[in-house]
Formats: C-alpha cells, sequence, structure tokens
C-alpha cells in the first residue's frame, strides 16, 4: 500500500489493516439495500459488489459506500486493554442506567426482574469491533440505544415477550452488537439514538399541545 494513504477514504490510523470478514459482509449489505431503494443500478451495484469481495485493506471498501451513508459511526470510540471482560448489570424492583461515556466490556450480563434498564451505548467507549450482551428480562425491559451505523445480531430467545428492533443500516467501522438471552414477559428496545421511545413521545406531546392551542385560540 502506498505510504500516502487517502485522505478521502476511511480512517486516518488503521485504514491499511486486513479486511475483516465483518467488515466486508456490512458493505454487501449496504449496497444490497442501497440497490432495493433504487439508489444504485444493478450495474453498479454488481460492480461495487466485485470490489468488496476482492477488497484487501478497510481503505478499499470505504469508497465503495461514502455516498451511500453518512461518517457520523467513525465517531465510536474504541480502547483496548481493559482489565475487566465483563460487567453485571441487574435491576430488580428498580431500575439501572448507564450513558455518556462508559467503558463497555466485551460480555455484559444485564437482569431486569420487575425493573428495567436504559442503556445508551451511542457515546460509549468500545473495547473492540464486536461485543456481547446477554439478557435475562423477566416482568421488565432493557431500552438499549446503539451507535448509527452498528449492526445487531438479535438472538433473543422470548417468551411473551419480544425484542422491538429499529436501526438503520450498517455502515463499516461502526462496532457489531450480538443480543442473547432470555426475555419472558417483558421486551427489549432497540433504537437508534434519534428514534428512541422518549424522543418519539416527546415529539407527540409537542404536537398535541400544539393542536390544543390553536383549538384554544380558534374559541378567543
Amino acid at each position: 500500500m502506498s505510504n500516502l494513504e487517502p485522505t478521502d477514504v476511511g480512517p486516518a490510523a488503521g485504514g491499511d489493516r486486513a479486511v475483516a470478514e465483518a467488515d466486508r459482509q456490512h458493505v454487501i449489505t449496504l449496497l444490497t439495500a442501497a440497490h432495493a431503494e433504487g439508489r444504485l443500478t444493478t450495474d453498479e451495484r454488481d460492480r461495487r459488489l466485485s470490489e468488496a469481495r476482492g477488497a484487501l485493506v478497510f481503505d478499499d471498501l470505504v469508497p465503495l459506500t461514502r455516498d451511500l451513508v453518512t461518517t457520523r459511526s467513525s465517531s465510536v470510540q474504541y480502547a483496548q486493554g481493559s482489565t475487566e471482560e465483563s460487567e453485571q448489570i441487574v435491576a430488580i424492583f428498580g431500575g439501572a442506567e448507564r450513558s455518556d461515556h462508559w467503558q463497555v466490556r466485551p460480555r455484559t450480563f444485564v437482569t431486569t426482574i420487575f425493573g428495567g434498564a436504559e442503556l445508551d451505548l451511542s457515546q460509549a467507549v468500545f473495547p473492540s469491533t464486536e461485543i456481547t450482551m446477554e439478557v435475562f428480562c423477566l416482568f421488565g425491559g432493557v431500552e438499549l440505544k446503539v451507535p448509527e451505523g452498528a449492526t445487531v445480531d438479535n438472538q433473543l430467545i422470548a417468551v411473551f415477550g419480544g425484542v422491538d428492533r429499529k436501526v438503520g443500516p450498517p455502515i463499516p467501522g461502526a462496532p457489531r452488537i450480538v443480543i442473547k438471552g432470555f426475555a419472558g414477559f417483558g421486551g427489549v428496545e432497540i433504537r437508534n439514538p434519534k428514534t428512541g421511545r422518549r424522543r418519539r413521545n416527546r415529539s407527540q406531546r409537542e404536537r398535541y399541545d400544539d393542536d390544543s392551542g390553536r383549538e384554544d385560540r380558534s374559541y378567543g
């Protein structure tokens, strides 16, 4: 690879690392979705897919998607070398919360029994490009906010419960989050930061207040 790394692709550091299969699959998924949405012609999709399959370093992948996605996911922070490999988050008849720049462990165990946990990963520091969250949810719930572009691999078993997942398309370089465990009479909600329940409910309240104000003025 040239010593003069391109300035318009990839991160300044690590762009010459070997392509991981997860990175390659992220790009293939994004290209396929863009074609289905009409943003790429069939010929252009096939050309880019061929280049993605033949990519050797990370910087070979980024130009294939830079006109399809934003680069906000590059703000995800990675910091390896943590002395703790796991963390326990427990909410029993109560609540637990993690947010801002908290250090995520490679494996996080989340237990909610008649309680809830709100975990915001949008500004978190990740130990690597893949983490695992093992959830045990019984008559409780977990609200998980993930960075834009993150891949969510849902392997959760739900009985009288479920997983509500609404996230954007994957972006190369963003983390992969594996969700495992069990949800009974409860559930897990997974969102990007701007589509969370609170923001949606606040918007609905604002529209309701505005409509009510117009009705009051009409009778004034």
